[in-house]
């Protein structure tokens, strides 16, 4: 069975890993702002990676505090104790679930703006939907970044089901991470990463309805410098080398 040459309407001959070059994708003379698009996406996803790493580690090891907390107490002292950090694992959640989101989002922008630059006509339907996409995540990133910020900076986790004793020997022997929030670097930082990852989402989605209601209109097209001819003199110094490599090793 042939490999197809189109999938979902993408001529797939078109791609190329020249399009990668910062020469090719930065070019002036790109229309529609697709220099400042491929900068925006590229920084929000960046930027909302690092708000999930810093949510998954922090996640994870109050995740095994409770555990760790919760079954030495029960081993030691036969005593069912609880360790409440449900706080902080729903801000996280949130965290990962919309930076994931706009990773997804603007990597597919970012994709398809490099590797078939051409193309600029869409379905109405898919044109909205990605723009309508756009503004509710970052909606929703706002959301995780002010819940994060207050659970992080207002509150902390409690150990319940045993006396201020014993609860001060379980803080002593797992320590790490603190049952405080903002004594803990992984969440001061993902809260950082948060509020840095929603303005350049902001600043992305902006770009995205600009770029998706002029390219609707029709202006992009008419604006445009071939794409041929961009590509063609961005790869004419390299092939002009090797041109010249050539015949200089020919006696």
């Amino acid at each position: 069975m042939p490999f197809p040459s189109k999938v979902w309407g993408f001529e797939l001959s078109e791609a190329r890993w020249s399009a990668f070059k910062g020469k090719n994708m930065f070019d002036k003379r790109w229309p529609y702002l697709r220099r400042e698009r491929l900068f925006a996406y590229q920084l929000a996803q960046t930027i909302c990676m690092g708000a999930s790493l810093s949510a998954t580690v922090s996640m994870s090891r109050y995740n095994r505090l409770q555990t760790h907390v919760q079954q030495y107490a029960l081993t030691q002292t036969g005593l069912r104790v609880e360790l409440h950090n449900n706080d902080i694992i729903a801000g996280e959640i949130l965290t990962l679930t919309f930076c994931s989101f706009i990773s997804t989002l603007f990597g597919l922008e970012f994709i398809m703006l490099v590797l078939w630059p051409t193309r600029t006509s869409y379905p109405r339907s898919y044109n909205y939907t990605r723009m309508i996409l756009a503004v509710v995540m970052t909606i929703g990133l706002l959301l995780a970044a002010i819940v994060t910020t207050i659970v992080v900076f207002t509150r902390s986790a409690f150990i319940t089901g045993a006396s201020a004793e014993l609860q001060e020997q379980y803080i002593t022997v797992f320590s790490r991470p603190p049952l405080k929030y903002d004594t803990y670097s992984a969440n001061v930082a993902c809260v950082c990463f948060l509020w840095i990852s929603w303005v350049c989402t902001v600043a992305a989605t902006i770009l995205l309805i600009i770029g998706v209601r002029r390219e609707m209109k029709g202006s992009a097209t008419r604006e445009a410098t071939p794409v041929s001819t961009i590509m063609q003199e961005n790869e004419k110094p390299s092939n002009e080398f090797s041109e010249g490599s050539r015949s200089g090793s020919t006696p």
